[in-house]
């Protein structure tokens, strides 16, 4: 039981160390990420289409 508490009282401990993002670097770091996976889904449906388009094609 001891190990527990002294596992939960280090944990709290950490967290107090621990540097939290501002809300601004949170917003940029989303939309970073929206971004790239837009441009990713982009890429992937014209890669998609296009092999889509030649396989048909040939066969």
């Amino acid at each position: 039981m001891k190990a527990i508490l002294r596992y939960l009282r280090n944990s709290r401990a950490e967290l107090g160390r621990v540097t939290w993002p501002t809300r601004d670097e949170v917003v940029q770091a989303t939309q970073a990420t929206l971004i790239f996976v837009v441009i990713t889904v982009i890429f992937l449906l014209i890669a998609d289409t296009t092999l889509g388009n030649l396989i048909s094609f040939v066969i």
